[in-house]
């Protein structure tokens, strides 16, 4: 493989697709090689991947994440963790947090923990949709007996020509593991809804036609599993996404459900309720990291959360909001309390003995001095006043006002250069806003059958790279997101 490697990177060099300069390999934990990855005329330096052996209990996989933390020296640097939802998961970060030191973790730790939302709406989508089976049956029975050959198909078609409606997408099959393929079959199917029942005469051994009552729930289904195709979609299919982002759609996905509850359809209010319950135990966990990471949007601040909240909780919005706001000056303190610029007193002292010069000699003595006033300074200040300063820079920041909204607006390129002027919670925002939300790709998000890795994402051992490369004949694409599936053992 290592052989192959080289092979496809040298080939790559002669269609001038890397620089020659670079090196053909490069040197990963273990002795591990990985290829310098090309897509699109962008070097990208891929994510290592870890073998992990079996069985991948709690323990193990401490031990394997411990171990590559040390080995990165990235052990003392963490901001939180994106996982899967399961209960291994959740007992792994418990055992983690006993083994880290949690000092140099924000808030000791207790924003370590992040569940990835687009596994979390797949499984909410899944029990949805498992109560409603026997409602959209005779919709898929329907497609079914249509695109079972190509005949079949033919003649379908041409019946929607002849009723004058437009055929710009073909019939498509759910497939059982994937309930965004569910969402397209039935959204499509609804297009031709009226040229099912002109083969119900026609056609003897078609048995199978819906009824009103199917089509009005099917559509009913469909446009509420649009709301949840769009918000995976979102969430998986951003090249840069910051945690800001995410806040709105979320909000919008409660009220949705809270809505469909009270649906006067039972299987709609039943499924919505299912999905509820499912939706409030992910909401309780990462709605505090969206928030505080919406917060520090200068085009939303705390007006969104004033916005939102009194749908959300109603009566208690107020206090929902005084948690956030109590959260963030939680942050305020911790990170108040960081002195970015330490005093280099021994490089002082070097130069000191090193000059000669008299006059020189009494210059680096006064700015020794001054250097060690400042330290002076800052440790004579009470930690309750350094807490009040960082507070006031809070409260400054949300009484200024919000920003025109602007969707194409860098909150990134803004914080940069905003950073003199709110130095604390630039800290905070720089580790908040990288935080990821997901996971994976969008693809995976709405499967139930392995995982699914984009170019985007991640990326294989070197020898396996550049074999996939070798049998797709080509590189991955990045604009169709075609995806390397990884069974799970």
């Amino acid at each position: 493989m290592a052989q192959a490697t080289r092979l496809n990177l040298q080939m790559q060099k002669e269609l001038k697709l890397l620089p020659t300069n670079l090196p053909p390999e490069i040197e990963g934990p273990e002795g591990t090689i990985y290829a310098k990855g090309m897509f699109h005329m962008k070097i990208q330096i891929p994510e290592r991947f870890v073998y992990v052996p079996s069985p991948q209990m709690k323990d193990v996989l401490v031990d394997v994440l411990l171990d590559c933390f040390l080995k990165w020296n990235i052990d003392r640097k963490l901001s939180t963790i994106t996982v899967d939802n399961c209960n291994t998961n959740d007992a792994m970060i418990r055992l983690l947090l006993n083994k880290l030191d949690t000092s140099s973790l924000m808030l000791g730790g207790s924003m370590l923990h992040m569940r990835c939302a687009a596994y979390i709406l797949n499984l909410i989508v899944q029990d949805g949709l498992s109560l409603i089976g026997d409602g959209i049956e005779g919709i898929c029975d329907s497609v079914i007996y249509w695109t079972r050959s190509p005949k079949r198909r033919q003649k379908f078609e041409e019946n929607a020509r002849h009723l004058r409606v437009q055929y710009t997408k073909e019939l498509i099959l759910d497939c059982k593991t994937r309930w965004n393929s569910t969402y397209l079959m039935l959204s499509i199917a609804l297009i031709y809804n009226d040229v099912f029942p002109r083969f119900a005469k026609r056609e003897t051994s078609y048995t199978c036609l819906p009824y009103d009552y199917d089509w009005e729930l099917t559509k009913d289904i469909s446009r509420r599993l649009e709301l949840f195709h769009i918000v995976t979609e979102f969430f998986s299919g951003r090249k840069y996404p910051t945690t800001n982002m995410h806040f709105t759609l979320v909000c919008e996905l409660k009220i949705a459900l809270n809505e469909w509850s009270l649906s006067s359809n039972e299987m709609i209010s039943t499924m919505a309720k299912d999905m509820l319950a499912k939706f409030n135990s992910y909401w309780a966990n990462v709605s505090v990291v969206m928030a505080v990471a919406v917060i520090l949007d200068p085009r939303y601040k705390i007006k969104l959360l004033e916005f939102y909240y009194p749908n959300i909780y109603g009566d208690n919005s107020d206090s929902k909001i005084k948690k956030i706001k109590n959260l963030c000056y939680d942050l305020l303190d911790e990170n108040g309390d960081i002195d970015e610029s330490p005093i280099d007193n021994k490089r002082n002292s070097h130069i000191l003995a090193s000059t000669s010069s008299l006059a020189a000699q009494m210059k680096f003595r006064l700015s020794g001095a001054m250097s060690s006033f400042d330290l002076f300074v800052n440790n004579s200040s009470s930690s309750s006043k350094k807490h009040g300063n960082a507070r006031m820079e809070f409260n400054h920041f949300i009484n200024e006002g919000v920003l025109k909204r602007s969707e194409d607006f860098d909150i990134l390129g803004w914080w940069k250069s905003n950073g003199p002027k709110y130095p604390t919670l630039q800290r905070i925002a720089r580790d908040i806003l990288a935080i990821p939300v997901t996971t994976v790709a969008s693809e995976s998000a709405s499967s139930t059958n392995g995982r699914l890795l984009s170019p985007h994402r991640s990326s294989t051992m070197s020898g396996n790279c550049a074999l996939q490369t070798i049998l797709d004949d080509g590189e991955p694409n990045e604009e169709d997101g075609s995806c390397v599936t990884v069974g799970q053992d």
